[in-house]
């Protein structure tokens, strides 16, 4: 998703006081099982299941622990995105470490796996990172601009590398393209967890290739 080291910025999800941060290791434990539990609770029931209360059940947590660290469920949502936010922008970092010559050398097959995979199985692990994608949450929605330009920022530069010969212009097509053949998914209705894990991790990198190919035409 850059050739500057990928930022971090917050995404935009709404939400009403600023969440407490954990100070000691076991405050960081419940942080990181509340937002388990909420991730669970979403990829279970969506949004219209998520309460403060379930999440509290859910996570091992008394409604007041968690009322400490969260005011309410939009910051829990919040802190669910930015956990999500960063996971994806430690993947883009690691891409910008790559060495220009490897890009080159590898078949399309090959550079569709090493460059769009890592995102594909993140998000095909971590189900309800489809939801918080998802158009239908508003402005509760994952939306980071700083992370998809730097995704899309590398891109750009692996195809150019790959198409010298391609125009500035060609390249932000190319790659606004390979950004939207995945992102397809989220407008689509649910399926099952087999049929997910199929199309995430087998067609739809499939679907990338054949396009990749036919630039190369």
């Amino acid at each position: 998703m850059t050739p500057e080291s990928a930022p971090t910025t917050r995404p935009s999800v709404k939400a009403g006081r600023t969440p407490r941060k954990p100070q000691q290791d076991r405050g960081h434990e419940r942080v990181a099982a509340i937002l388990d539990a909420c991730a669970k609770v979403l990829q279970r029931d969506g949004e219209a299941g998520l309460t403060m209360h379930r999440l509290a059940k859910e996570s091992g947590t008394s409604i007041g622990s968690l009322y400490h660290f969260f005011p309410d469920k939009h910051s829990v949502l919040a802190a669910l995105n930015q956990r999500h936010t960063d996971a994806l922008c430690t993947i883009t970092k690691r891409l910008e470490q790559i060495d220009d010559h490897v890009w080159k050398r590898l078949s399309t097959a090959q550079m569709v796996e090493r460059l769009i995979v890592p995102f594909l199985e993140y998000i095909a692990r971590h189900r309800d990172i489809q939801l918080l994608l998802s158009p239908t949450l508003g402005d509760r929605q994952l939306h980071s601009p700083a992370l998809r330009a730097a995704v899309r920022s590398i891109y750009e530069k692996v195809l150019h590398m790959r198409l010298p010969d391609a125009s500035a212009e060609d390249l932000r097509a190319y790659s606004a393209v390979l950004l939207s053949i995945p992102s397809g998914m989220f407008h689509s209705a649910p399926e099952t967890d087999e049929s997910l894990e199929r199309i995430w991790l087998q067609e739809i990198p499939r679907a990338l290739i054949g396009y990749l190919n036919a630039l190369g035409d």
